[in-house]
């Protein structure tokens, strides 16, 4: 009864996603629609400037992109340096 459970779900979440990107609904798709208002809302999430292929993300609202290069100072590699040897001792 479990398999049979799981595979009517799995024929399902398959269905509602082809649906989602197919089907036009107000001259858009479901996906299309999700996008732009996803678009319009100002949200901007790094992973899909990754995905989309850029480079950078691109600033926003004026702020400068940030420095994705870390930099560490003398004083945070000792302390963690002390960390990583307090937990070997143990």
């Amino acid at each position: 009864m479990r398999t049979l459970s799981f595979l009517f779900w799995t024929v399902c979440s398959v269905g509602l996603g082809i649906w989602l990107a197919t089907v036009p609904v107000g001259g858009r798709t479901p996906w299309e629609h999700a996008r732009h208002a996803w678009a319009e809302s100002g949200l901007s999430l790094p992973s899909l400037a990754m995905l989309r292929g850029a480079s950078k993300a691109a600033p926003a609202q004026g702020r400068p992109a940030p420095n994705i290069a870390e930099r560490h100072t003398d004083q945070e590699r000792d302390a963690l340096n002390r960390l990583i040897a307090h937990r070997a001792e143990k």
